[in-house]
């Protein structure tokens, strides 16, 4: 073990640098608390790569002085052991330097070490930069003799030197083997050990597998029974299956196709009818038109005629009227004129211009309202001309929100098309109630509709479930109404249920339940009642061309009250004239001198003009009757082109469908021979003649009998337990082979498990006598430390054999006797606090003594912090009686006597404020010869 002589520290806590000799047995650190003693002795544990005291860490001297860096430096002795070594072979020098640099990198300190030979100055090491990380130093250490348990011996806390007396027997045995490099040598046999015990268990799990081998050997002997009985049931079913099935298959596709073949020709026949229909239907159409396109032709011409009379009117009425005008200005002047020479009452005037122009605007108001009424009338005109219905506002606001919830819907209106009009007012009654169902497309849409109809307070029915149209019943009202979508099933019923008669007294002689006539009389369950609608209807094209012509007389009728209105308003615009010319003043004789000539004119040509304006108007009212007459015949045409393309609709619908029901047959029917011919390919021609057949129909009367003869007996084999796989007898074979080589392997690896174990138990009965010899020198050291002390030392040696229990229990007991008043134990509560710390001082410096590596250090913090004086001046004497080198520390408040053994003593102060830097730490050492002379 190696000494140290000398300490620099750069850098370190608040020192700056200072340099001082540690050349001496025992050394004592000593000032005032908080002086720096602690940080002194870490610096040394943080050179030696040992945790610092009171769970510091060398960083934290680091920030304290906001330095980059810091250095710590010692010289240590490398003198050659009692075995021959340096303490740092292959370092040769009798003394080498150890060196820790400490920098800032990154944000964070770190720390390389470095071993030199010789004193080497901090400047060189800088330049040499062989630097050693903290493990290769750290085992460099190690190899020198700075083990790990002495490692924890100089990481002791300050006050814990009494500690190791604390320690149990076991606990200093294991601390004695640690030291001394046994414990790990028994935990590496202890692992070997534990690695056979693994190794036996392996074993034993091997065993147990060649158990359950031998078990699915005697299983597998079973199967082979269990395979050849299934066997014998599989190909009954096979024989089913690939023979029989599909015999009776292809015989039951021969009976679909015969069929199949009858409802193709039945609804081929229907196909042709409603063809037939569709093209005379069709011819008629287009006859239509070109008798609806010459009409609206002559209307063309009847109305340019008409435009052309109505020109010539205006234009004579306008003549007329202006001369009339001129006259009747005349006659208003000349009537002033005789008010004005009778004189006029201003009062009664001034009441009548009251009164008229109130008229006026009330002639004014309602002209406003009644045009605002046509140009609505109009609009709605336009839109039953394309095609569209006038809708109720409750209805078109809540299809405005369904449309705004995505919900895609149709009302029932827009689906009905009444085929013969004859029973439009029937139908109109009997529909009525349901006129704005709502009808979803997709059913899925029912809760958000039904949300919707909640919130708007929607008083109608919202369908989601829709059906296909039923058969209609022959004289039910479903036969005179069609659907261009599925209706609510209960609708389609409703007027399925409902018979056609032609008057009362025919549906009284029917007997029936629920009739209807033509005028609208039904009867039903509750009675019978008049339901009939006259006038608007709401289904249908008859609903549309009747708001049509109701649209086009009311707008009529709007137009005869506009010009009643400004008639009414140009005669009290003329009475209101007159009025306030007379209120003004108005000089109407000089009027009339002036104007005399432009009044004689208008006197002279009022008759010719009047005469011209009314021949133009019989002119014009011939024009009218003649586009009234070609306008009512392209109505008619249309009228009856309307019912025809609803019939051709209806027809392309029920074409379009009984089409796709024929091609769907037709397919089918394809499919089915194509799978006739398929299924009968791969098979031989006996198997398909009309004799295996009949014979195969006596045996099995469907493909359906096959499958439940086939179902049965797979059940029977589902049911039971059986073993399918052939190769049963090959698996047998093989698992005697596995059982036999597994069995022989197990033999041979148990002899070589038995043979590692017995010779790991001889290796470690052999090192029981290393343990015993480590035991005997430590023995030694502590007895040869008491009697240096003056105390006697007795130990008991363990009971050291090669069991694992006993190992685990030996324990090393140590007694002590002091001042001969009897033997105490380690930590028994009888000895003092003196004695306390002699106990642990002799037990440390026991483990640091070796016959091979002499010399060694020791750090112990306030070693004498429990003492009085005279145990001062034993553990004082015990110290200096030892070959250990010792670093203590103890506060200036301690007795005198703490320095009598002392070769060297350090003197730490603390920092003068406002000074950055501590004072360098002062040394006193002691002259022994100067000592002794005096």
């Amino acid at each position: 073990m190696f000494r140290f002589q000398k300490l620099e520290v750069v850098h370190w806590d608040f020192w700056e640098r200072f340099s001082l000799p540690l050349d001496a047995d025992v050394i004592t650190i000593v000032g005032p608390n908080g002086s720096g003693k602690t940080t002194l002795l870490d610096a040394l544990r943080t050179l030696l790569c040992i945790d610092c005291s009171s769970g510091r860490d060398y960083k934290r001297y680091l920030r304290r002085n906001e330095r980059p860096f810091a250095w710590l430096r010692a010289v240590v002795d490398n003198q050659r052991q009692d075995s021959g070594y340096r303490p740092f072979f292959p370092l040769l020098s009798e003394t080498v330097t150890l060196a820790c640099q400490i920098r800032k990198k990154g944000g964070d300190w770190q720390r390389q070490y470095v071993i030199a030979e010789g004193d080497t100055p901090i400047e060189a090491l800088e330049e040499q930069g062989s630097w050693l990380g903290v493990r290769d130093y750290r085992q460099r250490l190690q190899n020198a003799g700075l083990t790990q348990a002495i490692r924890h011996v100089l990481a002791l806390e300050q006050g814990d030197t009494d500690k190791l007396c604390e320690y149990s027997p076991r606990q200093l045995l294991e601390l004695v083997f640690s030291v001394f490099g046994d414990q790990e040598v028994l935990e590496n046999y202890q692992q070997a050990k534990n690695e056979q015990l693994e190794i036996a268990r392996e074993l034993e799990k091997l065993e147990e597998e060649l158990t359950r081998l031998g078990a699915r050997q005697r299983e597998a002997e079973g199967n082979v029974n269990s395979f050849r009985q299934w066997k014998r049931f599989n190909d009954e079913l096979l024989r089913l299956g690939s023979e029989t099935l599909p015999r009776c298959q292809l015989a039951d596709l021969r009976e679909r196709i015969r069929t199949g073949e009858a409802q193709m020709r039945s609804r081929r026949q229907e196909v042709n009818e409603r063809q037939r229909r569709h093209w005379q239907l069709l011819e008629e159409s287009r006859q239509l038109n070109k008798v609806r396109e010459e009409a609206a032709a002559a209307e063309k011409e009847a109305r340019q005629a008409e435009q052309e009379a109505e020109k010539a009117f205006i234009d004579g009425r306008d003549k007329a009227r202006d001369a009339e005008k001129v006259l009747e200005q005349k006659a208003r002047l000349e009537e002033l004129c005789r008010q004005q020479e009778a004189g006029v009452d201003l009062a009664a005037l001034a009441a009548e211009q009251r009164e008229k122009l109130g008229r006026r605007a009330e002639n004014d108001r309602e002209l406003e309202q009644v045009k605002k009424t046509a140009r609505d009338l109009k609009a709605q005109l336009a839109a039953l001309k394309a095609g569209e219905k006038p809708e109720p506002g409750f209805v078109r606001e809540f299809r405005r929100a369904l449309g705004e919830a995505g919900v895609r819907h149709n009302l029932l209106t827009e689906i009905v098309e009444v085929a013969d009009p004859g029973w439009q007012a029937a139908v109109e009654g009997v529909l009525a109630p349901s006129a704005h169902i709502v009808l979803l497309e997709r059913p899925g849409d029912r809760q958000k509709a039904w949300e919707l109809g909640e919130k708007l307070r929607y008083k109608h029915f919202v369908v989601a479930e829709r059906q296909a149209l039923p058969q209609a019943a022959k004289g039910s009202l479903l036969e005179v109404v069609k659907f261009t979508a599925d209706p609510p099933g209960w609708l389609a019923e409703l007027l399925n249920r409902i018979q056609r008669v032609e008057s009362v007294a025919e549906g009284s002689a029917s007997g029936g339940d629920s009739w209807i006539t033509r005028q609208g009389y039904h009867r039903e369950r509750r009675g019978g009642r008049y339901i009939g609608v006259e006038g608007r209807y709401q289904f249908g094209e008859a609903a549309r061309r009747s708001m049509l012509e109701e649209s086009e007389q009311e707008l009529g009728r709007l137009a005869e009250r506009e010009q009643q209105l400004q008639a009414d308003s140009a005669g009290l615009s003329r009475r209101l004239e007159e009025i306030s010319a007379l209120l003004s003043g108005m000089d109407a004789a000089r009027q009339l001198a002036e104007r005399g000539a432009e009044f004689a004119r208008a006197e002279e040509q009022f008759a010719a003009l009047s005469a011209q304006a009314q021949e133009a108007g019989v002119a014009l009212a011939e024009a009218k009757g003649k586009a009234a007459q070609a306008v009512e015949a392209r109505h008619q045409l249309e009228k009856k082109q309307s019912g025809n393309a609803g019939e051709i609709r209806v027809l392309e619908r029920d074409l379009e469908k009984l089409s796709g029901e024929f091609r769907q047959l037709r397919r089918q029917q394809v499919e089915r021979i194509l799978q006739y011919r398929e299924k009968r390919r791969p098979m031989p021609q006996r198997w398909y003649s009309r004799e295996a057949m009949e014979e195969l129909r006596l045996e099995y009367d469907s493909a359906e009998a096959v499958r439940r003869e086939m179902k049965r007996l797979q059940d029977h084999l589902d049911e039971g337990e059986w073993v399918t796989d052939e190769q049963v007898v090959v698996i047998l074979e093989k698992l005697k082979g596995d059982y036999a080589q597994m069995d022989e392997i197990i033999r041979a690896r148990r002899i070589h498990h038995h043979r590692h174990l017995q010779a790991t138990e001889e290796a470690r009965e052999s090192y029981i006598n290393v343990l015993k010899a480590t035991v005997r020198r430590y023995s030694r050291n502590v007895r040869d430390l008491g009697e240096l002390a003056g105390i006697g030392v007795e130990l008991e040696p363990p009971h050291l054999v090669n069991e694992d229990v006993a190992l685990a229990q030996a324990g090393l007991q140590v007694s002590f006797n002091f001042d001969q008043k009897g033997l105490i134990g380690l930590n028994d509560g009888e000895a003092s606090g003196g004695q306390q710390v002699m106990k642990s001082l002799i037990l440390l410096i026991g483990l640091l003594m070796d016959e091979a590596r002499s010399g060694g250090f020791v750090f112990i913090d306030e070693p004498f912090a429990h003492l009085d004086v005279f145990n001062i001046d034993k553990v004082g004497a015990f110290l200096e009686a030892t070959r250990s080198q010792y670093v203590l520390t103890t506060p200036n408040t301690h007795n005198v006597n703490v320095f009598k053994t002392s070769d060297l003593t350090l003197v730490t102060q603390k920092i003068r404020r406002p000074e950055k830097w501590a004072p360098p730490v002062a040394f006193v050492r002691r002259e022994r010869r100067a000592e002794n002379a005096a």
